[in-house]
């Protein structure tokens, strides 16, 4: 028996390259979770995209010089 679904959204399965180093720390994370690497990713990757400015903020402020505010 596999594990329970966590969406009933379609998934799409897509290669990533990282660091050896940064894929033994994800599959020790998810062994000691119990978990998937790819809950991991999926979690991980959806709270990033969460926290990330919005593309048009970004591009608005692209260019310009940072204002002075001390002496």
């Amino acid at each position: 028996m596999g594990r329970p679904r966590i969406s009933d959204e379609r998934r799409i399965a897509t290669a990533v390259r990282i660091p050896e180093s940064l894929h033994r720390q994800l599959r020790l994370a998810a062994s000691d979770r119990d978990v998937s690497a790819n809950l991991l990713v999926t979690q991980a990757l959806t709270e990033y995209l969460q926290r990330l400015p919005a593309a048009s903020k970004v591009l608005s402020t692209a260019g310009q010089r940072p204002t002075r505010t001390g002496p």
